[in-house]
């Protein structure tokens, strides 16, 4: 049956003002990410991505080397991340200010480990059901991934290969439904999840199968500096 690819975007510009849009280094993986692709010979069915701006910057950098045009693209805010503005700001009003954040990042002795202990501890609150003061809850954010699923297995056929360009986030819900996770493995994979990477999924008779997680070996030897998490 179908195999959907779940393509990470590129490295964005954390803890900058305009955090949605891509580095210089996330411009270059979207680029060899497509030059990867290319030599695999994969045949595109269809081509999705979420509306922001660093899952299509991603897409048309690597479409482009494909040989695709803009308008093989369909966008759709299914695969849109959630709002870690949001969900840093009801954790720690403080963290309106994004200059914040990275002033406690730097700040502390382990910059890495306090990224890892902002992001647990907002996502927690999130996540926790306690609080019901965000835009868009838990819940409703994995329906609307879900939706998106629903909506790119319902048109396929058997043997296409549809590419997703998403987010971090989007990518390890889905994963929490193939596998059944607990929220915490869950947010684990996320944390751990390549910028450029690929997860693969097959739609089959008895449901979603995985076929490959988080698979970023195109960033192995010369291109190891262009390994990033964030």
């Amino acid at each position: 049956m179908a195999t959907i690819h779940l393509i990470r975007h590129g490295q964005a510009q954390f803890g900058m003002e305009d955090y949605d849009a891509l580095s210089s280094v996330g411009i270059e993986q979207s680029k060899y990410l497509g030059e990867v692709l290319k030599q695999r010979g994969t045949t595109v069915s269809s081509i999705y991505s979420g509306n922001m701006k660093r899952q299509i910057q991603t897409a048309v950098q690597c479409m482009q080397v494909l040989g695709f045009g803009e308008d093989k693209l369909i966008q759709t805010d299914h695969w849109d991340e959630f709002n870690h503005r949001e969900i840093l700001t009801k954790y720690d009003t403080r963290y309106s200010d994004i200059k914040q954040v990275q002033n406690d990042v730097i700040l502390s002795p382990d910059p890495k480990q306090k990224i890892k202990e902002i992001l647990t501890g907002a996502v927690g609150r999130w996540t926790g059901g306690e609080f019901d003061d965000y835009n868009e809850s838990w819940n409703a954010f994995g329906e609307r991934i879900q939706k998106g699923l629903d909506h790119i297995i319902s048109l396929s056929k058997k043997e296409d290969h549809i590419f997703v360009f998403t987010s971090g986030g989007a990518i390890s819900v889905v994963l929490q439904k193939v596998l059944d996770l607990s929220l915490e493995k869950t947010f684990e994979l996320q944390l751990f999840t390549a910028n450029a990477s690929i997860t693969k999924i097959k739609t089959s008779s008895r449901g979603l199968q995985l076929l490959s997680f988080n698979d970023h070996s195109h960033f192995e030897g010369e291109k190891k500096n262009w390994l990033t998490f964030r």
